[in-house]
Formats: C-alpha cells, structure tokens, sequence
C-alpha cells in the first residue's frame, strides 16, 4: 500500500498506477478480486482503459471466458458513479473462491482532462482533436457553462453538495489555464466520495474489503498520464463498515497546483498528511 501512497497527488504513468495498484491488492492477500471501472465516454480515454486492462485486470482477475479477463464498467458523460453500480458488480465477483477468505473489489474511477502545453505553462482543458479545438473533459466544460444535458445536470448537483458551490468556485476563483485540471479531480474525488457512501451501508454477499482509487487521466498528445486523487480502503467484513479515505479533499478552492520537472503535483490542506 506504501507505493500507492506514495503516488496520491503526483502525475505519474499509467503503467506506473496499474502496477501499484495490483501490488497493493496483493499484499492485502484476498482469496478473489473483482474489479469495478469508471470512465468518461470521451474516445480519448482509450488509454486509461487499456493501461487498467493489462497492469491490473489481466493479472488479478478471475477468468471470464477462456483468454478473457474483465472488470465491470461504467462508462458515461463525466465518469458519473451510478447508484447501485457496487450491488451488481459485488454479486458478479462473489465467486466460490471468495468463500475461502475475503474478496478485494478494486473500484478505480477516473475523471480526465487534456493538457497543452503554452508560454505560460501548461494549461488544461482544450485538445486537437481530428483537426480542431475540442473541450476535455467535455462534460465538465458544458458543467462548468451551465449545460443542461441530464447527465451534466447531474455532475452540477452533485459539485453542489454540502452547501458549498463548488462550479461556483471554480468559475470564480481558478485560474482559467487549471480550471478544467481541478475541476477533473474534484470530480474524481466527488464520485469516490459517492461509492464510498454507498458501500458503507451494503452488506455484500461474501466478505469484501474495497479499495477504492480516484483518479484523473491527463490526455497529452504524447502517452497519456494520471494523477491519483486519493485511495478509499474500506472493510465490510464485519457488522458495520472500516472507512480508511487518504489524499485530496474535495473542496477546489484549497487545492495548490505545481508543475515540476518530473510533472504536475497537487495538495491541499488534507495531503500531503503531516
């Protein structure tokens, strides 16, 4: 768990995520493992999909059909967590194996947005896409511009929760150039938040540990990276459930934004954990 730790908060490669995550999982020493993946429709999130495939779901999971592993998905505008997704996924993964222990359900959400490098730094938010200048994440921009397509609707009420106007504040009070960026991962954070709530009151057919990821995929012209957001470890093995949450909160206005040599970090008042 020490090196995906490590990662929350810092842009690293995909390969790099995916094989953290598997080790992480192993180390906890399940008898099964199933897997739950959550992506935006956006075709550029291709990458994303396909790193999870091989780092993770290609080593760990059960076979499905001969020569075939695969996670449960759900892929829609905005990389919404459906409700209820975690009840049909957990009852696809309570195989007769998951009876000799306790199964890990690996939940990875990942919100996205595209990079471009100006003579002011990076700045996210916009790709070349076949030709032309094209919004990334989509879904968050026409959020963020008050759309009113149901599902970005509902990423704007869910942006609204707790009394704090969260699109508010990033219209407001971001900078244009990371607006899109930080929208991406309170959107990453808010989703996990979503699941994570939703798992602590579901009692699952066998005993389950989750290890929930949030993550941002950062669409560059060149191999794509990510930035974890933060990692959910909750146990509901027992009457009432363990939440374990560390990394970034979900408030953008406390989230600090550097770009170094070796890439993009974020922080805020909740990581780097003192």
């Amino acid at each position: 768990m020490a090196k995906l730790q490590d990662l929350i908060g810092t842009e690293s490669d995909l390969a790099e995520v995916g094989s953290a995550l598997r080790e992480a999982v192993s180390d906890l020493g399940p008898a099964a493992v199933g897997a739950y993946h959550v992506t935006c429709s956006d075709e550029v999130e291709c990458e994303c999909v396909e790193a999870f495939q091989r780092g993770f779901v290609a080593e760990l999971l059960p076979t499905l059909k001969p020569g075939t592993r695969t996670p449960f998905r759900s892929v829609n505008l905005g990389a919404r967590y459906e409700r209820g997704a975690i009840h049909i996924a957990e009852e696809h993964y309570a195989t007769p194996a998951a009876q000799d222990g306790f199964k890990l359900m690996a939940v990875k959400i990942n919100a996205h947005v595209a990079v471009q490098e100006s003579s002011d730094g990076p700045a996210y938010g916009l790709m070349n896409r076949y030709g032309g200048p094209s919004t990334c994440c989509g879904a968050l921009a026409s959020m963020l511009a008050g759309g009113d397509l149901p599902a970005v609707k509902e990423l704007a009420q869910t942006f609204r929760t707790d009394g704090n106007d969260r699109v508010k504040t990033l219209n407001d009070s971001m900078p244009a150039k990371h607006r899109a960026l930080l929208a991406s991962v309170t959107n990453a954070r808010l989703q996990a938040g979503r699941a994570a709530s939703e798992i602590s009151q579901y009692q699952p057919q066998t005993p389950t540990h989750w290890l929930i990821l949030c993550c941002v995929s950062i669409n560059r012209p060149e191999p794509d990276t990510e930035l974890i957001v933060g990692r959910y470890l909750i146990d509901t093995t027992g009457e009432a459930a363990k939440i374990e949450y560390q990394g970034l909160g979900d408030n953008p206005a406390t989230y600090r934004v550097e770009h170094h040599k070796n890439g993009l970090r974020i922080a805020d008042d909740h990581w780097p954990a003192d």
